[in-house]
This record gives C-alpha cells, sequence and structure tokens, in this order.
C-alpha cells in the first residue's frame, strides 16, 4: 500500500514538473512548487519501505511501475510516442519485475 502511495505521488509530482517545463519561467509556477512538495512527500515514504523490504526489490518495483506509469502519462497527456528501442525497454522492465518477484516467491 505505501508503495502505491509513493509511485502515486511521484507520478503526480512528475507530470507537475512536466507541466512547469513547458512554461516560459518553469521555477516561477505553482506546478514546479507542487512537483517539489509531492517529491518531498515520496521522501518520507521511502524511508518506511525501506524499513521492511530490500533495496532492490523496492528498485524493480519502484523503477519498473514508474516507466509504465510516466510511459502512459507522456502518451496520454502529452502526446508522446514511444519508438521501437523504448518499447523494448518498457518489456524489459516488465520481465525484470517478473524476475524479482520470482524469485521472492
Amino acid at each position: 500500500m505505501m508503495l502505491a502511495a509513493i509511485l502515486a505521488m511521484t507520478a503526480a509530482g512528475d507530470y507537475a514538473l512536466k507541466l512547469a517545463s513547458i512554461r516560459t519561467a518553469p521555477f516561477m509556477t505553482a506546478f514546479f512548487l507542487s512537483g517539489v512538495v509531492l517529491y518531498a512527500g515520496t521522501a518520507a515514504g521511502w524511508i518506511f519501505l525501506m524499513q521492511q523490504y530490500s533495496l532492490a526489490h523496492i528498485a524493480v518495483l519502484y523503477s519498473s511501475t514508474m516507466i509504465l506509469a510516466l510511459t502512459a502519462i507522456g502518451y496520454v497527456g502529452f502526446g508522446e510516442v514511444l519508438s521501437t528501442r523504448q518499447m523494448a525497454g518498457v518489456i524489459a522492465a516488465l520481465l525484470a519485475v517478473y524476475l524479482m518477484e520470482s524469485d521472492a516467491g
């Protein structure tokens, strides 16, 4: 549950920072401030996760989920398109999750 909250906060922070980045003065926007606040919240969540799970386990789940979430946000929210090589990277991330989970079982 904590990982899901961290993922949601990070994705929302990334979305806010992407919105800030397309402005002429990105550091002077509410989007930038929102992104910073959301990122700070994720730092607190990481402390709790690190008490319960190995860094390798957290890293694979977090990274893979963020790849999928940010890919979806880029595609839906900003009209970004994936190349064939980028699609292969997404598949590799999912394979990493599978391998980590099958080893943990």
